[in-house]
């Protein structure tokens, strides 16, 4: 081979040395790059798992996307409290509702007391804004807040006084239902057994209704008989509006009939004597 030759194939090594260096420079990096993404997959994958794990928690407090809101259940605001001693249990019971449906919506006891407090007016929300104003250390949970609100605000019967409410209770001009409701609002807060208050809710019924229940066979739990009285309502009230018509049908029978000629105009001109088709004259008249 000539001197020239072999300079071509020596250069050509040369290059492809070059080429073949440069290449597994680049794999290497290219290596290296892939490792460094594998850790950072398997880093952001494992803060994932925790956030999921948090988000899943009722008593997070970590702020949710609107998505994640709009998953739970729609709940109505309850209506403004202002201090009224009779409606302050009811009140905290809808709030109270409203937690349960919206668990990470309201997911610290502060979120709690503060909506609670947005919903106050009057002389309620005086105190509400003094004690959050003052940091009062009840706010900061919402069953110790719920507490101290009942102590103020709380003035609905129970205990004794409801037993004795209850047991003065009677329907009147209330239909069976209106008194259903009332009677077991206020056993609510009674410890009457079952029988106690079937007995008190029958007594307090009107005779009529006692009287039909009387001829069918009772139940023995407090809703069969409410249902029971219910259906003889409404079975008592179906018979007066068939006897109605009959009743007054027979009572216009009864008056004398009495009939009432047509109303004649004071104006109308007196119409002149006629003897078959001969008219008289005014002389004849007389």
């Amino acid at each position: 081979m000539d001197p020239a030759g072999e300079e071509f194939v020596r250069s050509a090594i040369a290059h492809q040395g070059a080429l073949l260096g440069h290449q597994a420079s680049q794999l290497s990096s290219t290596v290296q790059e892939v490792e460094t993404l594998t850790v950072q997959m398997a880093e952001l994958s494992s803060r994932f798992r925790e956030l999921q794990d948090v988000m899943s928690s009722p008593t997070s407090g970590v702020p949710l996307s609107l998505t994640q809101r709009e998953s739970e259940p729609h709940a109505n605001n309850p209506p403004l409290y202002d201090g009224d001693p009779n409606s302050c249990r009811a009140f905290l019971s809808q709030c109270s509702l409203v937690f349960a449906l919206q668990p990470r919506r309201y997911a610290t006891e502060r979120l709690k007391v503060a909506y609670v407090i947005t919903l106050l007016t009057g002389k309620a929300r005086e105190w509400g804004t003094a004690v959050w104003d003052a940091g009062a250390s009840f706010c900061t949970d919402f069953e110790e807040f719920r507490a101290e609100m009942t102590k103020l605000f709380d003035r609905s019967v129970k205990g004794d006084e409801a037993s004795s409410k209850l047991a003065r209770l009677r329907q009147g001009g209330r239909s069976v239902t209106e008194y259903a409701i009332l009677f077991k609002t206020l056993a609510a807060s009674c410890d009457w057994n079952e029988g106690a208050l079937r007995a008190m809710f029958r007594e307090g019924l009107n005779f009529d209704i006692q009287d039909e229940i009387a001829t069918h066979d009772l139940p023995q739990d407090l809703e069969g008989f409410i249902n029971l009285a219910t259906r003889v309502e409404s079975r008592l009230r179906l018979r007066q509006r068939r006897l109605a018509p009959r009743s007054s049908w027979r009572l216009e029978e009864t008056l004398p009939y009495k009939s009432h000629p047509p109303p004649q105009s004071p104006l109308a001109e007196p119409e002149p004597m006629q003897l078959g088709r001969i008219r008289l004259s005014a002389q004849e008249k007389q």
